[in-house]
């Protein structure tokens, strides 16, 4: 075996470690998803990378459109949800249009690997993504939110999570979804403040976050998007990472609710 074919088996097994070999992660995200929605709802996850959001997802009885452009994985979740009828593994990226675009993909970390080339600069010389290398490229299929929702109807839920391309991912849409939610990176908070920027343009949004591999919201209180956006600016009170929410703000049963998980 090639040393490149080696370092994206480890890269791989490490992801699948990482998402599907910790106990009790699948309990947690299902019970925090499930305060989110119901079964039959229909969620879109871009970035599904290992699964273990689909995974949650269609435990809760949703129906789950996942998008993977890395080939290996894309592979990896047809085979493990090839017995899943509520489950449609798409092979492309998302963006601002459809088409192609180059993935930069790191095979040591795939956990990184990205359509922004923005976020490989910045992150070269961020703290902890020092041993990072983006030294993989290929051409994807690219599609757009807006064209998912035609072709497969608007969710109630849309996870994005695509390393640094979250605000080119918005603004592929022109509807406001119900539950939309986007990873931040502490040291790096600008694309996801970008997002957010997009978000509003969208519809009137309520913010909380969930850092790290939590499950768990944050704030007691859902915030605006500037107050979300100063707290990332800020730098997040440390946190590395993790995933801001949104819900429209016109969701007053569903914020209700929501303010009592938190």
């Amino acid at each position: 075996m090639s040393l490149q074919r080696l370092t994206r088996l480890t890269g791989f097994l490490r992801s699948l470690a990482i998402y599907h070999g910790r106990p009790g992660r699948l309990k947690r995200e299902t019970a925090f998803l499930g305060s989110l929605i119901h079964a039959g709802d229909l969620c879109f996850d871009v970035g599904a990378h290992a699964g273990n959001r689909t995974r949650s997802l269609a435990h809760l009885g949703a129906q789950v459109i996942a998008l993977e452009p890395q080939p290996l994985f894309a592979r990896f979740l047809a085979w493990f949800f090839r017995h899943q009828g509520s489950v449609t593994i798409l092979p492309w990226a998302v963006g601002a249009d459809s088409g192609e675009v180059k993935l930069n993909i790191s095979p040591r970390t795939p956990t990184t690997t990205t359509v922004s080339r923005d976020f490989v600069k910045v992150a070269a010389r961020t703290e902890g993504f020092q041993q990072v290398r983006w030294t993989e490229h290929l051409i994807v299929p690219q599609t757009t939110l807006d064209q998912l929702i035609a072709r497969h109807g608007q969710p109630r839920y849309c996870k994005i999570d695509v390393e640094g391309y979250e605000a080119e991912v918005l603004e592929g849409l022109s509807v406001p979804l119900t539950i939309i939610s986007i990873e931040y990176l502490g040291q790096n908070p600008q694309p996801a403040i970008k997002a957010l920027t997009r978000l509003q343009e969208l519809g009137d949004y309520r913010y909380n976050a969930s850092p790290g591999e939590s499950m768990k919201f944050h704030f007691p209180e859902w915030r605006s998007a500037k107050e979300m956006s100063d707290w990332l600016e800020a730098g997040a009170e440390g946190q590395p990472f993790g995933d801001i929410y949104a819900v429209r703000a016109n969701e007053t049963d569903l914020l209700d609710r929501l303010q009592k998980v938190a």
